[in-house]
């Protein structure tokens, strides 16, 4: 998938409660883009592979093995494979 744009409207949709796309997938990476409305969180879970989560807009806290990050616009952060995580939108905009 080099050389390809794509947005929400031909990424696949994903199967969660939040409002989430595959935008990418190729060479064992997919970048994916999940929406979360005020007061969205996802459940607590763990991934055999790193993830990295880039905030674009609003704010939100990310919980890592028990120790809350603060997210805002413009921040990234990178998860260690398997480590507990949760995520909740705390902002008064779509995260």
């Amino acid at each position: 998938m080099y050389h390809q744009a794509i947005d929400t409207g031909a990424a696949e949709k994903l199967p969660l409660s939040l409002e989430a796309w595959k935008l990418l997938s190729f060479d064992n990476h997919e970048v994916l883009r999940l929406d979360m409305k005020p007061g969205d969180s996802m459940d607590k879970h763990t991934n055999d592979w790193r993830v990295i989560i880039y905030v674009l807009e609003g704010a939100g806290i990310l919980n890592i093995e028990g120790v809350k990050h603060t997210l805002t616009a413009h921040q990234a952060v990178a998860v260690a494979p398997g480590a507990n995580r949760f995520l909740s939108n705390t902002g008064e905009v779509t995260l």
